[in-house]
């Protein structure tokens, strides 16, 4: 019998490392939907509470297929020559701590912890998602842009971990029990630098989690050099459950996911410095 993350308490930490957390769903795209729309929908929200737009390029759909041909060919580099003029509309608070991206066939939803302030927990975040959601979800009705169909949710969590607080050299990032540190060979080689993914099925086939390691420093002045350890985890709907309450089971799922597996993947020293106490997120 297979345990369920989400059953009972999930591990809990006093001050730990995250600095952006991001909820998202994926859609069909909408048949109706125009770049010209993502400036509509913008005025659709409060223009004091979210005065900040930018564009960026569209993000590529992305399917947790769970045949074995499929699950080699997601690894594989992809090369994608399209005339599509799609573009993603990102839309900031006016504090800088909330991002809302909008696209045909994507609505992502912040919470940026780089402008400062404490995690506010999963449940805030998760509520200020469904707002977002249900604003998108109003516009394309009015709008009359197409049957909305959800096919994936979406999770993550990106990680800041800067030299001098669980680590100070290469040989101590066994911190992180799945990489067990940079390998030296005395006299001959020094361990110097490690980037690499981690790829994990969510039993049931419900989804995957993905793991990404990435060594380097701020773009800031002091270039404090640090781990960035990246948590995403994605799952598609049942073919009889695609609406939004179904989505937002999947967000659960894979926030659960992502929690369990950090406490798991850490050492104990490390869950230390992050204060890790018992209770729900």
């Amino acid at each position: 019998m297979r345990s369920d993350p989400q059953e009972g308490p999930l591990p809990d930490y006093t001050n730990p490392p995250v600095v952006e957390v991001i909820l998202g769903i994926q859609f069909d795209r909408l048949p109706g939907f125009q770049n010209a729309h993502l400036g509509a929908f913008w005025k659709t929200l409060d223009a004091t509470e979210w005065p900040t737009v930018s564009d960026a390029p569209p993000l590529e759909p992305q399917f947790e297929n769970f045949a074995e041909s499929a699950s080699w060919a997601k690894f594989a580099m992809h090369v994608k020559l399209t005339q599509d003029p799609s573009s993603r509309l990102q839309i900031k608070n006016k504090a800088g701590n909330r991002m809302i991206q909008a696209q045909n066939s994507r609505l992502l939803f912040n919470w940026l912890g780089q402008a400062g302030g404490p995690y506010p927990r999963y449940r805030n975040v998760r509520e200020g998602f469904v707002e977002i959601l249900e604003t998108f979800l109003a516009f394309v009705g009015r709008e009359k842009l197409g049957e909305f169909r959800p096919n994936q949710w979406e999770v993550s969590y990106l990680n800041h971990i800067p030299r001098g607080t669980v680590w100070n050299t290469r040989s101590d990032w066994g911190f992180f029990r799945p990489f067990g540190g940079v390998p030296t060979i005395e006299g001959l080689l020094q361990g110097e630098s490690f980037n690499g993914e981690w790829h994990f099925v969510i039993p049931d086939q419900r989804g995957r989690l993905h793991v990404a390691w990435q060594h380097g420093r701020r773009s800031d002045p002091k270039k404090q050099e640090m781990i960035v350890l990246t948590l995403t985890a994605r799952g598609p709907l049942e073919q009889n459950k695609k609406d939004v309450s179904a989505v937002l089971a999947g967000l659960d799922l894979g926030h659960a996911t992502i929690v369990h597996a950090f406490q798991t993947f850490m050492a104990d020293e490390a869950r230390q410095y992050w204060r890790s106490k018992d209770g729900s997120d």
